[in-house]
């Protein structure tokens, strides 16, 4: 990692913000369904996913994977409202200010989910996400150009695939997000979950969601932007975006990119 971050804490590259978001919590008694209403409002924003408490103690964490590796499993109408959240959470990460970036970075990279809390001066936690470490690149002047960032294979989908090809592409590449062929448009797992509890009444009414074409949503849009712009300019950009998310040339750009990049030695 590079010199001038990897041995920096978590409060020096964060200074005044890093307890500046309050983790968002869920029980463990509560169920699938209450998290999948929830996220929506959740996902790639500072706080991303639910910290699942009991007895008010941090006990694991629920996000999209969760609900849509659950559905992928099991599509029957009382799935999401017989399954309680301690059942499918993974594993919380807890961390405090003095941790250093590089073991965040780290962490991450093994975890492979970009959020984490902290204790802070009120009794609870607060969170951080992969948006909120993109204040990184405000903070700190990086003027490696996006160019630098290793390519990696766009991940498409068209209109008429079933939403249960989509789900499934998302895990099977381990993305968020898919790309509409041939255009700049993209479905994330947010926009999936909105749907799946706003107009499928999370699949209470025994519709077949996984089985609807794909052309059921409204998608979002990557920003395209040119190569030589900096990551700074580039964390600028994503840190105003509602879904995080470049296009150069064929090539997107995710937060989760961004921040592995920081991990670089070649970060000028």
């Amino acid at each position: 990692m590079n010199a001038f971050l990897k041995d920096k804490t978590l409060e020096e590259i964060l200074p005044g913000s890093i307890l500046s978001t309050p983790a968002v919590s869920i029980r463990v008694e509560d169920t699938l369904a209450d998290a999948a209403l929830l996220l929506p409002h959740h996902l790639e924003t500072l706080t991303d996913s639910l910290v699942v408490t009991s007895n008010d103690k941090p006990v694991g964490i629920v996000g999209g994977i969760e609900v849509l590796e659950g559905i992928l499993k099991n599509q029957t109408a009382g799935f999401l409202d017989n399954t309680k959240i301690g059942e499918v959470m993974s594993k919380i990460v807890i961390m405090n200010p003095n941790n250093r970036f590089s073991e965040l970075i780290d962490t991450w990279s093994q975890t492979r989910r970009a959020f984490t809390i902290l204790p802070n001066q009120y009794h609870g936690y607060s969170a951080i996400s992969a948006r909120k470490i993109l204040g990184v690149g405000s903070t700190f002047k990086i003027n490696t150009q996006i160019s630098a960032i290793p390519t990696k294979k766009m991940v498409t989908f068209q209109k008429k695939d079933k939403v249960r090809d989509i789900v499934q592409r998302m895990f099977d590449n381990k993305t968020r997000k898919l790309v509409l062929e041939g255009t700049a448009s993209f479905i994330n797992d947010r926009i999936v979950i909105e749907k799946l509890t706003r107009e499928f009444d999370c699949l209470r009414d025994g519709r077949d969601f996984l089985g609807t074409d794909s052309d059921i949503f409204s998608l979002d849009h990557a920003k395209k932007v040119s190569d030589n712009i900096t990551i700074s300019d580039a964390c600028k950009i994503m840190q105003d975006m509602k879904s995080p998310y470049l296009m150069i040339d064929g090539k997107v750009i995710s937060s989760w990119d961004i921040i592995m990049t920081f991990a670089s030695e070649k970060l000028s």
